[in-house]
This record gives structure tokens, sequence and C-alpha cells, in this order.
């Protein structure tokens, strides 16, 4: 009887463990991404723009298939900017953008025109030629393996 009460107990103690470490865990992963949204916002400040796809570039990343866009920028009063690290890859420069927009939908093919933070709404829209569909993400432009010469690319 005594051995058996011991196992309970074990097993508790490993559930018991189990559970605050997963605990600990996302609480340690909300930390990570509350810092990686201060950091962007400090990259990205304001950044506010719409623009049709003039370019695309497809590469495969991860035995996948992703691909690179330049926006033709429609509003003037964008800043050149420069961004590349672990988390994003963005360039403007004389009122074009490039960034990578993710894995290539088989279905849909690259998109047609993208909107980003558009009414501060902290995402970027990408829009698909009928317009039928719409993908949008969380405020930031992931390299999706990107060097940072192919930011270069639409210049």
């Amino acid at each position: 009887m005594k051995i058996q009460e011991q196992k309970i107990y074990q097993l508790m103690a490993v559930i018991a463990l189990f559970v605050i470490s997963m605990g600990v865990s996302t609480y340690i992963n909300a930390l990570k991404k509350a810092e990686l949204h201060k950091t962007r916002q400090a990259e990205f400040g304001n950044l506010v723009f719409k623009g049709k796809v003039i370019h695309v570039r497809i590469y495969e990343y991860m035995k996948s298939k992703c691909y690179q866009v330049c926006v033709k920028l429609d509003s003037a009063g964008v800043k050149d900017l420069s961004v590349y690290n672990d988390d994003d890859a963005i360039k403007i420069k004389n009122g074009i953008a490039t960034f990578a927009a993710g894995h290539l939908d088989k279905t849909f093919g690259p998109v047609d025109s993208v909107a980003v933070n558009v009414n501060h709404s902290g995402k970027v829209f990408l829009y698909y030629r009928d317009k039928s569909f719409i993908k949008f993400d969380d405020f930031s432009f992931e390299p999706y393996g990107m060097k940072k010469s192919d930011l270069n690319f639409c210049f």
C-alpha cells in the first residue's frame, strides 16, 4: 500500500512540474513577443503605405516557395527606410518598397497590392488579383530567408 502511495505522489509531482514549466514557458514567450513589438515600433515607427506590386521574385526557403515583392507606393510622403535583422527585412527607397511577402500560395499566386498599417491597424494586408482573398499579418516584415543584398533587388 505504501509503494502505491509513493507512485501516486511521484506522478502528481511530475504533472505539477509539467504544468509549472508550461506556465513559465508561456510567460517567457509573452515577454519576448512584447519586446519584439517594442523593437519593431522603434524601427518602423508609424510607417503607413499602400501600393501596387510591380515585380515579384520567387525563391526557395526551407523546401518551400517564398516570394519577394517590389511595391510602387501610392503615397509620396513615405520616407526612405532600410531594416535588416533576424526578425525583419524591408527597404523603402525612391517610392518603392521591397520585402518578403511570405510563402507563395499555390491557388492564388503572388499578391497584387499591399496595404501596411493603414489607419494604424498594426496589420500588413496582402490583396490578391481578384480581391476575393485578403491575407493579413501582424505588423512585421519577416525575412523568410532573404539576405541583406536581396533588399536591393528592386533598385
